[in-house]
Order: C-alpha cells, then sequence, then structure tokens
C-alpha cells in the first residue's frame, strides 16, 4: 500500500513539473524553429502579491539548405514560426540572432494575429508577458500551403477562373497559375499581365496582399466582369511550393534562391524557373506581355516598388514604372512615391528576362510590402491581413488604369489625339498615362476632353498629375529635398450626368509648363 502511494505521488509530481515548463515546439505546418537554449530564470516580484517568472532564452533559425548554384550567398533563417506552452503569467524573454523584425506577430490560437507593442519587441528580441498559457510566434501571419490550396480551389469554381498547371516542382508539387479572363472575348483584344508570388517562402505578407486581389478580381460585382473581359490575368500565387511546404525562407528545397536563377544556363536553372521561362515563352507567342508583376515583402518599414534606373533601360521605360507606381500610390494610404526604390535590371531577375525579350513594351517591376509599418510612420498603422488585402485590391484598379482599361466605375479619359493649339508634347523628363501628355505653351491654353456614351449618374474627376522621372541622386532611396512629384489622381470636381450621353471637360492650363493627362471618372 505504501509504494503503491509513493508511485502515485511521483506521478503526480513530475506531471507537476512539466506542467510548469516552458515548451517550444514548431511541429506543424509552416513552423520553423533551428533550435533553442535556455539562458536564464528568475522570479521577480512586481508589486505586493505579484511574483512572475523571468525566463530567457536564445531561439536559432531554421536556415535553407546550402546553395548549389550560387555557392558565395550565405543560407537565409528568415521565416521563424513556432508554438511555446505552458507560458501563462510567465515574462518570457526571446532574442532571435538570425533573423527577426521588429513588433514581430504573435497569436493565441494561431487565427487571430496582432503585432506586439513597440517595447515588448525590439529588432531581433521579445519581451512579453503573456495572458494565456499557449501562444504563436511568427515573422508574419502564415500563409501556409494548405491554405494555399484552398484558396485555389475556391477561386478555379468561379466565373471566368482556371487553373493551368505548367509544371512541377522538384519535389513534384504542382506548379498552378491562374487563368482568370473572359475566354468569351478574343486573347487579341485583351492586355496580357501576369503576376507571381512566395518566390520567397517566407514572404506571407505578398500572400495576402494576392489573396486581396485575386479575391476582388474573381468576384461576381460588375467592375470585376468588365476587368475580367478587357484583361487576360495569368497569376501563379506559389512560385516556389517545396520552399513554403519546408518552411524554408528565400530558396527552394535543393537551397536555390529561384529569384535570381533567370539567367542561368539550362543545367543550373531549376525546375520552378523554367517552367515559368517556358510559359512566358508560350504566352508571349503573338504579343508580349503588358505588365509582369513580381510579388514580395521586405524587412523595410515601406511599401514600394524595385524600379530600374534609366541607363540600365531607357528613359521611357522609368517614366512608365513612375506612372504605374503613381497611381498604385493614388486613393491608396499604404504607399507614397517617395518610397520608391531603384536598381539597375540584370537579366537574373525575371524583370530583366522581360527587358532582354521585349525591351519596354512590357513593364516588369516587383513590388514589395513590409512586414511591419507603412511609409516610415512606425506611429501609423501597421500591417494585417485586412489592409494588406485592401492594398491588394488597390493595385488592381492601379494596374487597370495604368492600361487604361474603364470599368462602369472608374472611367479612364485619355488625352486627345490631335495636338491641340497652345500645348506640346510632354517628353520623358516626366511620367504620363499611355502614349501622350502635353505640356502648355502659355497660361490659360485649353484642351478639351471627350467621353462618348457616359452612363447617368454622379462623379468625382481627377486630373493625372505627372510627377519627374526621376531616381535617387545616390543610393537606392530618395533622401530628404528629393521630390518625385505626385504621379497619381488629384481631384479636381464633381460631374452631374443627366442623361447617357458625351462628357466634355475643358481645362485650362494654370501657368506655361503647365501639364495635361488623362482624366479618371469616378462613379459615386
Amino acid at each position: 500500500m505504501k509504494r503503491i502511494l509513493f508511485t502515485v505521488i511521483a506521478i503526480l509530481t513530475s506531471a507537476a513539473c512539466l506542467r510548469g515548463q516552458v515548451v517550444f515546439s514548431s511541429a506543424f505546418e509552416g513552423g520553423a524553429m533551428g533550435g533553442v537554449e535556455k539562458l536564464d530564470s528568475t522570479r521577480f516580484v512586481m508589486y505586493p502579491r505579484d511574483t512572475v517568472e523571468c525566463l530567457s532564452y536564445i531561439v536559432h533559425g531554421h536556415f535553407d539548405p546550402l546553395n548549389p548554384v550560387d555557392t558565395t550567398l550565405e543560407p537565409s533563417a528568415n521565416w521563424y514560426y513556432f508554438r511555446m506552452d505552458g507560458v501563462k503569467d510567465k515574462q518570457i524573454y526571446l532574442t532571435f540572432p538570425d533573423n527577426g523584425v521588429h513588433r514581430t506577430s504573435y497569436s493565441y490560437d494561431s487565427v487571430h494575429w496582432q503585432h506586439m507593442d513597440a517595447v515588448e519587441s525590439p529588432w531581433h528580441k521579445v519581451g512579453k508577458r503573456f495572458s494565456k498559457d499557449t501562444v504563436y510566434i511568427a515573422l508574419f501571419n502564415p500563409y501556409t500551403y494548405s491554405y494555399h490550396l484552398q484558396r485555389m480551389a475556391e477561386w478555379e469554381q468561379r466565373e471566368d477562373c482556371e487553373i493551368d498547371t505548367i509544371g512541377y516542382s522538384f519535389e513534384g508539387r504542382p506548379l498552378q497559375v491562374l487563368h482568370i479572363t473572359d475566354k468569351s472575348v478574343p486573347a487579341s483584344m485583351k492586355k496580357l499581365v501576369w503576376i507571381h508570388g512566395r518566390i520567397h517562402p517566407s514572404e506571407t505578407p505578398g500572400s495576402w496582399l494576392l489573396d486581396g486581389l485575386v479575391e476582388k478580381l474573381t468576384s461576381d460585382d460588375v467592375e470585376s466582369g468588365e476587368l475580367r473581359r478587357k484583361i487576360d490575368f495569368y497569376i501563379m500565387p506559389f512560385a516556389n511550393p517545396d520552399g513554403v511546404a519546408n518552411a524554408l525562407s528565400r530558396s527552394n528545397i535543393t537551397g536555390v534562391n529561384q529569384e535570381i536563377n533567370f539567367g542561368r544556363s539550362d543545367d543550373s536553372t531549376v525546375v520552378e524557373v523554367k517552367a515559368i521561362k517556358k510559359n512566358f515563352e508560350r504566352l508571349t507567342e503573338k504579343k508580349p506581355l503588358d505588365l509582369m508583376i513580381n510579388n514580395h515583402s521586405q524587412h523595410d518599414d515601406f511599401a514600394t516598388f524595385w524600379m530600374h534606373k534609366a541607363e540600365g533601360t531607357s528613359s521611357a521605360y522609368q517614366g512608365k514604372l513612375w506612372t504605374l507606381a503613381g497611381l498604385t500610390c493614388s486613393f491608396n494610404p499604404y504607399i507614397r512615391p517617395t518610397d520608391m526604390s531603384f536598381s539597375s535590371i540584370a537579366p537574373r531577375y525575371a524583370e530583366g528576362w522581360c527587358w532582354d525579350h521585349f525591351g519596354d513594351s512590357t513593364v516588369a517591376v516587383t513590388l514589395e510590402t513590409p512586414y511591419n509599418c507603412f511609409s516610415r510612420n512606425i506611429a501609423g498603422e501597421w500591417t494585417s491581413v485586412e489592409n494588406l488585402k485592401a492594398f491588394g485590391e488597390r493595385f488592381l484598379q492601379a494596374m487597370a488604369e495604368y492600361l487604361c482599361v474603364s470599368t462602369s466605375k472608374r472611367i479612364v479619359v485619355e488625352n486627345p489625339q490631335k495636338l491641340p493649339r497652345g500645348w506640346e508634347y510632354l517628353g520623358d523628363d516626366c511620367s504620363h498615362i499611355g502614349e501622350c501628355a502635353f505640356k502648355a505653351k502659355k497660361e490659360g491654353a485649353e484642351i478639351c476632353y471627350t467621353y462618348k456614351n457616359l452612363p447617368k449618374g454622379e462623379y468625382a474627376v481627377y486630373k493625372y498629375v505627372t510627377g519627374k522621372n526621376i531616381h535617387p541622386e545616390r543610393g537606392s532611396f530618395f533622401r530628404g529635398g528629393e521630390d518625385p512629384g505626385i504621379h497619381g489622381w488629384v481631384k479636381v470636381g464633381e460631374h452631374s450626368q443627366k442623361r447617357d450621353g458625351t462628357y466634355k471637360y475643358i481645362y485650362r492650363s494654370t501657368s506655361e509648363g503647365d501639364t495635361a493627362d488623362a482624366l479618371l471618372l469616378v462613379r459615386k
């Protein structure tokens, strides 16, 4: 009898010890953690009757495989996602030597995520007292491979949407592209747009942006149907499915960074990139892409387009990039023209491949979303699934406006084809929409915009305001005093269309050198 009692007491004591421990785990989908070192444990009296156990750990990163193609590149451990159990009412200190952002993300149920407060999570650190026993920590809200498959299956059931499998990854996962368009309209009559994302598996904010874009594009509202009739969309949400499925950071499962693999010889090009390049060639047999968007996320506290400096492409091409970027900034609180980044174009990127094949016929550019805040405003709104999806919806509209594609709710009125008296053509020193824009020779010069068959309704009227076709004087980012201008829509009035019919708008230049470009009518 005494022996049995002792055994029971021993079991209860052991269970109590386990309950008091903090247990780390990444053994679930998307989980990534290299290892944990416990540094210290102490008890601290916060105030009478509140004694807190303080525990500190080093959380090492989960590194990508060694790169067999670019052997000088160090493997990345950018992505982390793990669970801690046994943390309720304990002060937990974490150090991430291999990765980490400030105000990292956490969740008590792995579904509802939020950023930590600034004092709780500086760069590479966490110091927080948790209110529940289990908590998940991640670089940002996960967007897993299984969730990707779920969303693809949902979108495939919608009108004008089908899935093309353009190949298979190294581990045999399908490389799937959403083909979203109204096939009753000939492809020759539509613009051609390609978008791909998650070449870098850790960059989940980009997936949430693209999710919002696709959700809007495949919805049953009138505007989305009109876009599908006028634009041929090919969207590849996961260009690196093995990397995501294996919770990697910047490489595929073979260790290759696919982002810089487009200019390699055939024997050094991974199967995923081969499939994308082959599909580019198939899609562009009769005409080039109009837009190629490379969707990414970055650690800097702002969203940006990585634009190509004119000396590596052309002044006209840089101007087109500015137009797309400026339109994306319009009606969008999450990005500004001064947030743009610049680099020289290179064949190793998908953008370089497009330039080498199509020149400035195709505008190819990388869009980066942040993990943290927007436009370096740490006191402002921080990234969330909701605002990233809203960003994606606005980007969809901006692409349509760049392509001069109108819907019944957002109508682009282009410049008159004939040069008006008192105006001259605007050169490549400023951005503009469509084929041309005009510059006034004098104050008071008039230009008449006309749009036939405008539906009855109330409209807000916007004018495209050009900006300087420039890049930073030094480095990749603009600094104080460098102002590229607006490059976007500015409201100039209201219009009440009493009946279906022709719309006319007279613009008078405010000074010599004033510019005139397209109008946008937004139906209320």
